[in-house]
């Protein structure tokens, strides 16, 4: 089979330049594994931060390549099971599903088989297609934990930093169904998507800072955050409009698109030690302070990833690319420069 792959680390930003289309032996799946025959796949920004080594900084996941072992990256998977583990008992062959590899797996989902835990896929609903389902895993399951942190309610008044990507896009519309107001932050070009989502007002961060446009607007006081971008000014903008009794919720932390470079471990460390800090004093002083993002367990959330989906709640697609080495290293350097929004979908349909 073929697979986009690596021999050797790269360098922080060098992930397009390092990926390489090679042929590579079809997984076979161990006991409680399935193997999936990819039909799309998607690039996340962890993806690349994982693949780099700068995950959260540079917590390091994921296995080191080497030029006899080679690591495939990608997450987000969709597809028909070909091969079943013979512990596998809820998910059989010739079913259409979707679903997230682990990150620290050196078989990723970019290739055109992928061996996955069956706890991490689940059946696709008959209305999605491949291409949307594959969006589905991560953007749901980031999406679910960060509105399950929340505890949303009718008349909830909430804003959403960075409302209209892949995570976001998800998390307004749940919102919205959850009986929320929903106020996104978003650049200029994505404002009519933001409010096609549901939002009921949409913020330009350009602009000026949005809590003093929230302000301007007569929402002096919010209830929730919930932070996608990431960065100390966000979290102080947050901080201006939020009661002692609101709640902030981050996918990122205190470091803007934190993944992009490599902090070191002292770095690592000082990030962590700010979260810490925020959710200890937050119990005491309030808003209350969430990092949060799909736990170890969270393949168990994606039946409910499903049920939503098949809602009509998907994550926005950016672009759909194929499964083609100059293609890929293409979208790989816009997902880098975060000029995507939303999904960037890969259809796995020719290789080469």
């Amino acid at each position: 089979m073929y697979a986009l792959a690596l021999t050797q680390r790269p360098a922080p930003g060098t992930l397009a330049d390092a990926i390489q289309m090679i042929e590579i032996p079809a997984p076979v799946p161990r006991s409680r594994e399935v193997t999936v025959k990819v039909l799309a796949s998607t690039i996340n920004i962890d993806d690349i931060h994982v693949a780099e080594g700068t995950f959260y900084g540079g917590i390091p996941i994921g296995p080191r390549p080497r030029p006899d072992r080679p690591v495939t990256p990608g997450s987000d998977l969709a597809g028909v099971v070909i091969g079943v583990g013979d512990a596998v008992r809820r998910i059989h062959v010739g079913e259409a599903v979707f679903g997230v590899q682990k990150p620290f797996r050196p078989a990723g989902a970019w290739a055109q088989v992928c061996a996955v835990d069956e706890s991490w896929v689940t059946v696709k609903p008959r209305n999605l297609s491949f291409d949307t389902a594959a969006a589905c895993g991560v953007s749901g399951l980031v999406a679910l934990s960060a509105i399950d942190a929340l505890k949303l309610r009718p008349g909830f008044r909430v804003v959403i930093v960075g409302a209209t990507g892949g995570i976001g896009g998800v998390a307004v519309q749940l919102a919205v169904r959850a009986g929320a107001e929903v106020i996104g932050v978003c650049g200029p070009e994505h404002v009519q998507r933001a409010y096609g989502l549901g939002c009921s007002l949409v913020l330009n961060y350009k602009d000026e800072l949005w809590d003093h446009t929230l302000t301007s607007h007569g929402r002096v006081r919010v209830d929730g955050v919930l932070d996608l971008v990431g960065g100390s000014d966000v979290e102080d903008a947050a901080w201006r409009v939020l009661g002692k009794g609101g709640v902030f919720v981050t996918v990122v932390g205190p470091e803007r698109f934190i993944g992009d470079r490599a902090l070191g471990w002292a770095g690592v460390l000082a990030v962590l030690a700010r979260v810490a800090s925020r959710i200890v004093s937050s119990r005491i002083r309030g808003p209350r302070y969430f990092l949060t993002g799909p736990s170890p367990g969270g393949g168990a959330a994606l039946g409910q990833v499903a049920g939503v989906a098949a809602a009509g709640v998907v994550p926005p697609i950016d672009s759909i690319v194929p499964f083609e080495l100059a293609a890929m290293r293409q979208a790989l350097r816009r997902a880098a420069d975060h000029r995507n929004n939303g999904r960037i979908v890969i259809r796995m349909d020719q290789a080469g």
